[in-house]
C-alpha cells in the first residue's frame, strides 16, 4: 500500500475517533450537566480556543509547511523547530496575560473562575502539542494510535468522574488532562526524529512576517467558528449556548471524516506547489471537490431529516430546541468540508495567505453583523442562521479566488447526482418515522436504508467514479488477504 493509502487509512480511523468520541461522551455529559452545565464550559471553552488561535500565531498550519520542505535535513529541521516552539512560548505568555486581564472584566458575567483557571492551563499547555510537526512528517499513524488511547483514557474518566450537575469543573478538567498527556507524549517522542531544541543562532524574525498573515487569517477566520458561541453567551444566556453548542456538535461530527483526506494531502500538495507541478495540483484537488460532494451532499441529507432523532439521542430531551438549529445548519457540513479543500489543499501550500485574509475579513465582518443584529430577537437560532450564512459566504469568495488563480471550478454533475441519489432518504425516513419503536432503533434503520439506497444509486445507476475507487480501496486490502490465503 503506498504511503498517502496508508495516511489516508490511518486519518479516516482517526476521523471516525472524532466522530464516535461526541457520540459516546456528549450524551452523557448533556444530560448529566443539562443545557446550564454545557453552556458554561462551551462559553469558557470558545473564549480558550479564540486565544489558543491567537498564540499559536499560525504555526500549526506554517509548521507543517515549512518542516515539510526540510524534513530531509536534520540541522534545518532542528533550526526551525526550535524556532516555532520558541516563538509560540513567547506569544502564549503574552496572550496569557491578556487572558487573565479578561477575567476580571467578565467576572461580573457569573463566570466560573476555576473553568477560567483551568482555561489557563490550556492555553500554555498548547504550546507542546505539536501536532503540526507529526503531520509534517506524514506520522498519521502514530498521530491515530496516540490519540485513539488517549481518548479511551478520557471516556473511562468522564464514566467515572462526573456524576451530577455540580461536576462541570471535573468536565472541563479532563480536556485539560487529556490535552496535558497530549503534549507530554508528543514533545517527548519528537527527539526520536533527530531533531533537537537549539537555544543559540535561531532567527526568529524571519517567521514572523508570514505568520502575521497566517496569524490574521486564524483570528479572523475563527470570528465566524468561535465567537458565536461567546456573542451568545454574553448577550443571550447560557442556556441557549448549551442549544447552539449541541446543534453544533451534531451537524460537524461528519466533518472530520470527510476532512481526512485534506490533512493527508498537505505535505503532498505543499511539494506539488514547491515543483510547479500544477497538473498534479489540479488532479488532486478534482478529486477531493468530488470526494467531498459524494459524502457531504448525503450526510447533509440525512442530518436535517434525522435531526429529531439524533437530537434527543445525543443530547436528551431537554435539548429539542436544538432540533430547528440542525434544520438550520445542516449545509454547512457541504460548505466547511468543501472550504477545507481551498483552504489546506490550495491557498495554504500555494502561499495565499493575502487572498485567505481577504476572504476572512469579509467573512468576520458578515458574521459579527449578522450575529449582533440576530442573536437579541432569535438567541441561538440568529446564531444559526448566522453561521450557515458565514460559511456560505466563505465557499463563494474562496471558489471566486480558486478560479482566478488557477482556473479551478467545482464540476457541478459532482454536486447534482449525489443530490439525486440523497432524495430517496426522504420517503426512507418517512416511512421508518412511523415505526413505533425506540429513536434509536429508528435512526439505526433509516441511516443503514439510506446507506444502502444512496450507494446502490451511485454506484450502478451513476457509475460514480469516487464511489467506485472508495469501494476498491476499502476492499482491496481483504481481497489481497484472501488470494494470499488460497495460494
Amino acid at each position: 500500500m503506498s504511503a498517502i493509502k496508508k495516511n489516508i487509512v490511518y486519518n479516516t480511523l482517526l476521523s471516525l475517533s472524532q466522530v464516535l468520541f461526541p457520540l459516546i461522551t456528549f450524551p452523557y455529559a448533556s444530560r448529566i450537566l443539562g443545557p446550564g452545565g454545557i453552556g458554561q464550559v462551551s462559553f469558557i471553552d470558545s473564549l480558550t480556543q479564540y486565544f489558543i488561535l491567537f498564540a499559536s500565531v499560525g504555526i500549526p498550519l506554517y509548521g507543517v509547511r515549512e518542516i515539510a520542505k526540510v524534513k530531509s535535513d536534520v540541522v534545518k529541521m532542528s533550526k526551525l523547530f526550535s524556532e516555532l516552539i520558541f516563538l509560540h512560548l513567547i506569544t502564549t505568555a503574552v496572550f496569557v496575560v491578556a487572558y487573565i486581564i479578561l477575567f476580571f472584566v467578565l467576572k461580573d458575567k457569573e463566570v466560573n473562575v476555576k473553568l477560567f483557571y483551568i482555561g489557563i492551563l490550556t492555553l500554555l499547555g498548547n504550546v507542546f502539542i505539536i501536532e503540526w510537526f507529526y503531520q509534517a512528517q506524514e506520522k498519521f499513524d502514530f498521530i491515530t494510535k496516540r490519540t485513539l488511547l488517549l481518548r479511551l483514557v478520557f471516556v473511562c474518566l468522564l464514566f467515572a468522574l462526573v456524576k451530577s450537575s455540580n461536576d462541570v469543573v471535573i468536565y472541563y478538567s479532563l480536556f485539560f488532562g487529556l490535552q496535558l498527556l497530549n503534549a507530554i507524549v508528543n514533545f517527548t517522542l519528537s527527539f526520536k526524529f533527530h531533531v533537537r531544541l537549539m537555544v543559540s543562532g535561531l532567527n526568529l524574525k524571519q517567521h514572523i512576517r508570514p505568520l502575521l498573515f497566517l496569524t490574521a487569517c486564524s483570528v479572523i477566520g475563527s470570528v465566524y467558528v468561535l465567537l458565536d458561541n461567546v456573542i451568545l453567551g454574553m448577550i443571550s444566556n447560557k442556556e441557549s449556548v448549551g442549544f447552539y453548542s449541541s446543534a453544533i456538535k451534531i451537524t460537524k461530527v461528519p466533518i472530520s471524516m470527510i476532512n481526512a483526506l485534506g490533512l493527508v494531502l498537505v505535505p503532498q500538495m505543499s511539494e506539488a506547489f514547491h515543483q510547479k507541478d500544477y497538473e498534479k495540483v489540479k488532479y488532486f484537488v478534482a478529486n477531493s471537490f468530488h470526494y467531498v460532494l459524494a459524502l457531504g451532499v448525503p450526510l447533509c441529507m440525512g442530518i436535517a431529516l434525522t435531526a429529531p432523532w439524533t437530537v434527543r439521542l445525543i443530547s436528551g430531551n431537554s435539548f429539542l430546541p436544538s432540533i430547528a438549529l440542525v434544520y438550520t445548519m445542516a449545509p454547512i457540513v457541504i460548505f466547511i468540508a468543501l472550504n477545507c479543500v481551498f483552504f489546506f489543499q490550495i491557498f495554504t501550500p500555494d502561499n495565499k495567505e493575502k487572498s485567505m485574509l481577504v476572504i476572512l475579513v469579509i467573512s468576520a465582518f458578515i458574521s459579527i453583523t449578522m450575529n449582533l443584529l440576530l442573536i437579541p430577537p432569535f438567541h441561538h437560532l440568529g446564531a444559526a442562521i448566522t453561521t450557515t450564512a458565514t460559511e456560505f459566504s466563505v465557499l463563494l469568495m474562496s471558489m471566486f479566488f480558486a478560479h482566478k488563480f488557477y482556473g479551478i471550478t467545482i464540476q457541478m454533475s459532482n454536486f447534482f447526482k449525489p443530490l439525486l441519489a440523497s432524495l430517496l432518504f426522504i420517503p426512507i425516513v418517512y416511512t421508518v418515522g412511523h415505526l413505533h419503536i425506540a429513536y434509536g432503533l429508528q435512526f439505526i434503520i433509516a441511516a443503514a436504508a439510506c446507506g444502502i439506497a444512496y450507494y446502490v444509486i451511485q454506484r450502478f445507476v451513476f457509475k460514480d467514479v469516487i464511489i467506485i475507487k472508495m469501494e476498491h480501496f476499502a476492499l482491496n486490502p481483504f481481497i489481497k488477504k484472501f488470494k494470499r490465503s488460497v495460494q
